[in-house]
């Protein structure tokens, strides 16, 4: 009797064959950035003027700078979608 030894399957592979089924949710949202737990990272410029008052302000709240973009663009992206 001669032993088989079953083919090494990757997590990769069984995902992919998930993602395949005809049932799978397909997503659409492609997020781009690095990703850290559940944020992502991301990068851009501002002019330093704008910088400085954002830093100011933070500072004025006590909180961080990260904070308050959070803050502001979360406040400026659910004005938008209210119309």
């Amino acid at each position: 009797m001669a032993i088989i030894m079953k083919p090494k399957q990757s997590k990769q592979s069984a995902e992919d064959f998930i993602k395949g089924a005809p049932d799978a949710a397909k997503s659409e949202v492609v997020i781009k950035g690095v990703t850290l737990g559940k944020q992502s990272q991301i990068s851009f410029a501002m002019p330093p003027e704008l910088l400085v008052k954002v830093d100011e302000t933070a500072r004025k709240l006590s909180i961080s700078r990260a904070a308050f973009m959070k803050m502001a663009i979360t406040r400026a992206v659910q004005h938008e979608m209210q119309g």
